[in-house]
């Protein structure tokens, strides 16, 4: 299944499957970053980070749920999280087969969960994966690993403060702006 790369607000709305309250600003939207300010601005969090996690692109995506989920596990003395979050680090250093797979492994066996198990297997679903019935191979699913990158940033939104997750979460969203400012990614969009 293709799908094609979204051109504008609506298109990457439709992508990330929103629903109203958060579509019933399109028409207001001028552009795509619009949009995602509107989302911001008007309380609509949890979709402001679906709609981010899709509009960035993989790799950055990856990094911006690490930075998420880092934030949010700060004080975690789980060595499992730590090796977690440092198998990411890896891999956004070096974003290459043999760090995904090792990746996509810790995230299988499931040593740890929440948002430091969705960065790995935001990272897996970057490359090709393999049917467990089957073993037959499944090429990459386009914006599948942005699932994942959506489910760190929730997790870590709810880790550190679960009374005040929107407060966390807007600190989120601020360092994703960050992200498709420094990678000038808004003017890839009508």
């Amino acid at each position: 299944m293709a799908t094609s790369k979204p051109k504008n607000a609506q298109e990457l709305a439709k992508l990330a499957a929103l629903k109203p309250p958060a579509t019933d600003y399109l028409p207001q939207a001028l552009n795509a970053q619009h949009y995602a300010e509107l989302l911001v601005q008007n309380g609509q969090w949890m979709s402001a980070l679906n709609y981010m996690a899709h509009a960035i692109p993989a790799r950055e995506g990856v990094w911006w749920a690490w930075y998420c989920a880092r934030k949010a596990h700060a004080k975690d003395e789980n060595p499992a999280v730590s090796h977690a979050l440092g198998l990411a680090e890896k891999w956004i250093a070096q974003p290459n087969e043999e760090n995904r797979q090792i990746a996509q492994n810790f995230a299988d066996r499931r040593e740890v969960s929440g948002a430091p198990n969705h960065v790995l297997e935001a990272i897996g679903a970057t490359g090709e994966l393999e049917d467990p019935v089957t073993g037959d191979k499944i090429k990459p699913i386009p914006y599948f690993s942005c699932r994942f990158v959506y489910a760190a940033a929730v997790a870590s939104s709810y880790s550190p403060e679960p009374a005040a997750p929107h407060a966390t979460a807007n600190e989120y969203l601020r360092q994703a702006f960050e992200v498709a400012n420094r990678i000038q990614l808004w003017s890839q969009y009508q």
